[in-house]
């Protein structure tokens, strides 16, 4: 059966405007996305195309609070599958989500980056922050020039306020003050909690294969996974072929997922087959 194209309402858009986030929204049925696990666990037991970084850059880092795969520092396993493994890019080029994307920013997209985010079972907290900028460090220039970016956050596992699901503060515009998570050089920036009032924070628990969406501004955090089992996600993050990316490994390179690339700013891999 084909699937049908997701449009989302004039008053769906507005509200994603006006609050920065909208979710939870259907991708797939949840008996699709639990058959579905299996193929992407497969492709988390070995290796992608991102090495693992030093220790010194990935000290502070959120990825060094994601679970390890097999033992191993997760990176390699877990940041931008879909340049190597077709069910990952499958996954990220979703009629649906593209739909919703087309529907909020237009026609032309660029597939950046995919991260899957493991929290195993008392796993920790992910502290408020927001993704502006992309990747980058202290004193470091953006990852995208000019900075914007929106994210996909796909449930693959049931994702419940006791494992761990995404909190938002509603409605947050600015580009908050950072200080750096830890005394690793390339330590992820947090937004100052001083700087944060969380009594209007709102919780989004998705069931598998439901999604959110959300800009680089949004702020937003996760608790601890207080549950028995491993909270597993997708993040999907599109930017707009005029924005100019820094390849944050030597083999990163962006992918056209929707209608066309006139600026030629960017390196495009092709799809993997």
């Amino acid at each position: 059966m084909p699937v049908q194209p997701q449009v989302l309402e004039p008053s769906e858009i507005d509200k994603f405007r006006s609050q920065g986030f909208l979710g939870p929204l259907a991708l797939m049925p949840p008996q699709e996305m639990t058959r579905l696990r299996g193929d992407l666990e497969k492709v988390l037991a070995s290796p992608g195309l991102a090495p693992s970084p030093p220790p010194e850059e990935s000290e502070g880092r959120l990825s060094s609070l994601v679970a390890d795969r097999g033992g191993a520092g997760p990176v390699p396993y877990v940041e931008c599958r879909h340049l190597d493994s077709p069910v990952v890019h499958q996954l990220c080029t979703h009629p649906r989500l593209l739909s919703v994307a087309r529907s909020l920013y237009g026609p032309d997209l660029l597939l950046w980056r995919s991260t899957f985010i493991a929290k195993a079972s008392g796993g920790p907290e992910f502290r408020w922050h927001q993704d502006w900028g992309g990747v980058h460090a202290p004193d470091e220039a953006y990852g995208l020039e000019p900075p914007l970016l929106f994210t996909f956050w796909i449930a693959i596992t049931e994702v419940t306020e006791d494992n761990g699901c995404l909190r938002f503060l509603p409605g947050t515009r600015a580009v908050l003050p950072t200080v750096p998570s830890g005394p690793g050089k390339r330590a992820t920036l947090l937004v100052d909690e001083k700087a944060v009032d969380d009594s209007a924070a709102v919780s989004v628990p998705l069931q598998p294969g439901e999604f959110v969406v959300f800009t680089d501004r949004a702020l937003h955090s996760s608790p601890p996974n207080a549950s028995q089992a491993e909270r597993l996600g997708l993040a999907v993050r599109f930017t707009l072929p005029a924005v100019k990316v820094r390849p944050h490994f030597p083999q990163h390179a962006c992918m056209l997922a929707s209608g066309e690339d006139r600026t030629l700013f960017n390196t495009l891999a092709s799809p993997p087959v």
